[in-house]
């Protein structure tokens, strides 16, 4: 079985651009929630995937297309026998070129709501650029990254035209202040999480009492600021115990910013129900 494309790091970033079909979401060794440090963009020809986004729910079915950022967090769910995408890996480095593009300058959009479903029409013209872009991606060439910036270009132009306005128009205005502040706090998690366990600080970071900042995130997402710094501790720490055996418990606990073994194993069990060592062992 081939290895997933958006587990393939090393030849993403050696290729700059990788394309794949893929029948599944991928499947880690610790058979668990990952994290993609690279952009990635997916068309669904058909069947239906379940899964989480960000540790929320998504449905991604026939026809849709799906733009996720790096550093989201996707987490394992269930996929239709028939289920089948065309699936492009971007390296982090070429994707933060890209966005220096005007064809590029919307990308924000998709970081809370990354898919959106194109009409027959709109699919037929994705698959012929995504023809094309496979092309350039499989042949080598002298100019062959000067190329796929191009043809990228063309790709996210296409994107943005056929996804328009749709999603914000139909939110009023303190649903889109909700969302870009749940973005913001997002953002700050993903740069921050080794060393601020803390609501209060990314409250203050946002110019908001930590009473508010938490309600609205409850609001918007169904849980707490807390639960979310929690679950990304946790997530990052399963990572680590199972990919990093040439650290302890210890230094595990203080990449993650924990002040002492001790308070770190009594969170990991709080959270998992399993102390560090046996969460390593189990895997």
């Amino acid at each position: 079985m081939n290895k997933h494309a958006v587990l393939e790091l090393q030849r993403v970033e050696q290729e700059k651009v990788v394309m794949t079909n893929e029948s599944a979401l991928p499947v880690t060794l610790a058979n668990d929630v990952f994290v993609s440090p690279n952009f990635v963009i997916s068309l669904c020809h058909k069947g239906t995937c379940r899964a989480n986004f960000d540790m929320l729910p998504i449905e991604f079915e026939q026809h849709d297309i799906a733009v996720m950022l790096p550093d989201h967090i996707i987490g394992h769910g269930e996929c239709s026998e028939d289920y089948s995408t065309t699936m492009i890996v971007i390296d982090r480095t070429f994707f933060d070129q890209l966005t220096n593009r005007e064809s590029f300058s919307g990308y924000l959009k998709y970081k809370s709501q990354p898919n959106y479903h194109l009409t027959d029409e709109q699919y037929s013209q994705i698959t012929t650029i995504l023809a094309t872009l496979r092309l350039v991606v499989e042949i080598p060439h002298p100019k062959r990254t000067e190329s796929l910036a191009n043809l990228l270009d063309i790709l996210f132009y296409a994107l943005t035209d056929f996804r328009g306005d749709e999603l914000t128009n139909k939110e009023n205005k303190v649903e889109v202040r909700n969302t870009y502040l749940f973005n913001s706090f997002y953002e700050l998690l993903i740069n921050n999480y080794k060393s601020q366990h803390e609501i209060g600080w990314y409250a203050e970071k946002l110019c908001l009492t930590p009473k508010y900042f938490s309600g609205v995130i409850r609001q918007i997402t169904g849980k707490s600021a807390a639960q979310w710094i929690n679950e990304m501790l946790i997530l990052h720490a399963k990572r680590l115990l199972y990919t990093r055996h040439d650290m302890n418990v210890q230094q595990i606990a203080f990449e993650l910013g924990f002040k002492g073994n001790a308070n770190f194993c009594r969170f990991f069990k709080d959270q998992t129900g399993l102390r560090p060592s046996e969460y390593r062992k189990s895997k």
